[in-house]
């Protein structure tokens, strides 16, 4: 029988987009979020439709710009120029995955800082959104996790790091499935809080989790046309709460991806 809660994500961003909506209100510019698209995937511009939909609930100014895949970098380059200059845009997007012949990290170092919202940029003013859900989920427990153990489980140390400066009361470890084989279990089993983010259809198994830990799924698969994470919906029965997909994460990543707009645009001032 399931035990675990579910940790409505869809609901606390709902939550964070009407409060966005009223401090908005109260700008005297409205803000412009600019997303650049290269190439056809299918889930990216998905994902675009839900970022412009929750644009338009709260009052943001979405412009979307489609380039094909065979176009050029120095293409790429002189939009992400044109949107830098532009004063009514003050968030730049590049929706990920791109194509495999350019070179991502290049082309987000040409954003300006105070432009990324995505807090991808070296020189970046904000935390990653996707992070930044994360950690409303893990308040919407409402579990003290002070001096817990908090296992990152993904397949980038990068993706790890902001955790450590953001639960600086937490013991915060970093581990990758790749290099962890033989003690991946062990190293699960021994998380009060574990994050998953290994991009494998439900991966982790119900013996692969602590009694009453709290689970965050942040992987998004497609199985069969259907949508499902890294975490086997089945450890529900010991884990005490549990992230859905969808309707974890996901939602939460386009809330603080908002947030994070409105809040370089006040800094901005």
């Amino acid at each position: 029988m399931s035990k675990a809660q579910l940790i409505d994500g869809k609901k606390i961003a709902e939550e964070i987009l009407s409060k966005l909506a009223k401090d908005i209100s109260k700008l005297n510019k409205r803000p412009g979020l600019a997303a650049i698209l290269i190439g056809d995937n299918i889930a990216s511009k998905l994902y675009l439709k839900l970022k412009k939909e929750a644009c338009e609930k709260v009052g943001i100014d979405f412009f979307s710009y489609f380039l094909d895949e065979d176009c050029s970098e120095k293409k790429i380059l002189e939009v992400i120029k044109f949107l830098n200059n532009d004063p009514e845009i003050n968030g730049i997007i590049i929706q990920l995955p791109l194509p495999k012949k350019f070179n991502k990290d290049e082309l987000i170092k040409t954003i300006k800082p105070e432009k990324d919202i995505d807090g991808f940029h070296p020189q970046t003013k904000v935390i990653s959104p996707n992070v930044l859900g994360i950690i409303e989920l893990l308040k919407a427990t409402t579990v003290n996790i002070k001096d817990k153990k908090v296992v990152v489980l993904s397949n980038s140390e990068i993706f790890s790091q902001p955790f450590k400066k953001l639960l600086p009361e937490s013991k915060v470890e970093y581990s990758n499935p790749q290099s962890l084989i033989s003690n991946l279990k062990s190293q699960t089993k021994s998380a009060d809080v574990l994050i998953v983010a290994v991009g494998k259809p439900n991966f982790i198994k119900p013996d692969m989790v602590k009694k009453d830990a709290i689970i965050i799924d942040v992987g998004i698969n497609k199985v069969r046309s259907k949508t499902i994470g890294d975490v086997d919906p089945k450890v529900d029965k010991i884990a005490a709460f549990r992230s859905p997909v969808p309707g974890g994460v996901g939602p939460m990543t386009v809330a603080m991806l908002l947030n994070n707009l409105i809040k370089l645009q006040i800094m901005a001032k």
